[in-house]
């Protein structure tokens, strides 16, 4: 470790040293002292009247006042002077030490979250870099909305989000691990195909194992290099930008999206995991009754899944003002505050994208929202690809 986090465990093992120093002393003072008066001890011969303190020959002023109280003072001043030293620099420490036990506390909390994370098997859905992956096996009852055959269940693999820069979408004005709220709401209630994990949610883990995974997020940012960053966040912003610019980037370019618009590519990105029915599943899938393969095609782009149901109508609506609609996707929503046109009270999970995406980029997809047609968004098929047994 460097930078000001190593500054800081030094800091604290200095503090340390000295105290174990200083205690040593004092230990070593009180030992010297006991044995002393052990030795100069007398045994005791005779009466009390004659072995009393207080019955003998008491020091006259001459011997009170002359070497022994010197002594006595000089001790005094050179214990005022042990204090009037150690005392300011202990405070002076005082900083380093806090810091020391901040940093250790959180690095003990992260070690603890890295076990959750492991038995929890987060990377095995959200890639073991944390930054997405296609692995979350899903079980998804297709029901009558592919077509009006019999209801299937299928088996397949589910998009899960990046988590490294999960911070970037949720709690987007938390500066410090303590101000964050959604991302433990998130891991207690579940969200979408996600199980709650949180006790209150009917999950396995208590307060303490969410926290020490929050704090195990937390340290895994994108772009975070040491605990400077919680200070300064415009590394992780650049990283989550350079990755979101990639992925735009590498869409636009693909046969996929030929001819598509912006805000189509970016909606598709962004929003439609939320707002798209089937679109995080889609691809081939396995029927489990008969051994054949399905391709599961995601269905009209916003007609609502986890997120609700979005076309011009009910937006406009919703957004009067289209610069509402853009502010509510820049921002998300906000704990029990209502929203557009509606009093939706209440916070629906939908995530802020000012830290990722620029105004502009937010106005392509809220244009292309405010254009989707309600009329198409209806329930589509599915392809058969082959049953079991076949060659193809």
């Amino acid at each position: 470790m460097s930078g000001p986090g190593a500054l800081q465990l030094l800091a604290a093992s200095t503090e340390r040293s000295i105290a174990i120093v200083l205690m040593a002393i004092v230990v070593v003072g009180w030992a010297i002292y006991v044995f002393v008066n052990i030795r100069q001890a007398q045994a005791e011969v005779g009466s009390e009247i004659e072995l009393a303190p207080n019955r003998g020959r008491m020091p006259d002023d001459e011997e009170l006042e002359g070497r022994r109280l010197e002594k006595v003072q000089a001790f005094g001043v050179l214990m005022l002077l042990i204090m009037a030293l150690v005392l300011p620099i202990y405070w002076m420490l005082e900083g380093g030490r806090r810091s020391g036990a901040v940093t250790s506390f959180s690095e003990a909390a992260v070690s603890r979250g890295e076990v959750v994370a492991a038995a929890a098997a987060c990377t095995d859905c959200h890639g073991a870099d944390l930054g997405g992956a296609r692995f979350a096996p899903v079980v998804l009852d297709i029901g009558h909305q592919f077509s009006d055959k019999d209801s299937f269940n299928i088996n397949t693999t589910w998009e899960a989000p990046s988590l490294d820069d999960v911070f970037t979408r949720f709690d987007t004005d938390a500066e410090t691990l303590d101000e964050v709220s959604e991302v433990r709401q998130i891991i207690v209630y579940g969200r979408g195909v996600m199980p709650a994990w949180g006790l209150e949610g009917g999950g396995p883990y208590n307060d303490q194992q969410i926290d020490d995974l929050v704090a195990w997020l937390w340290d895994a940012r994108i772009g975070k290099e040491d605990e400077a960053d919680d200070e300064d966040d415009d590394e992780i912003n650049e990283a989550a930008n350079a990755r979101v610019t990639a992925r735009f980037e590498a869409a636009r370019a693909s046969e996929e999206y030929e001819g598509a618009s912006d805000g189509k590519i970016l909606f598709d990105l962004h929003c439609a995991r939320c707002h798209t029915p089937r679109w995080p599943g889609r691809g081939p899938a396995q029927l489990p009754n008969n051994g054949g393969t399905v391709m599961v095609e995601p269905g009209p782009a916003g007609a609502g899944r986890y997120g609700p149901a979005l076309n011009g109508v009910s937006l406009e609506r919703l957004f009067p003002d289209i610069e509402e609609h853009v502010s509510f996707i820049s921002d998300g929503a906000a704990d029990n505050v209502p929203y557009g046109e509606f009093a939706r009270l209440g916070n629906y999970g939908m995530p802020g994208f000012k830290k990722v995406l620029d105004e502009e980029d937010i106005r392509k997809i809220v244009e292309y929202e405010r254009s989707l047609d309600p009329e198409s968004q209806t329930a589509v098929g599915f392809d058969l690809l082959h049953e079991a047994g076949d060659d193809e």
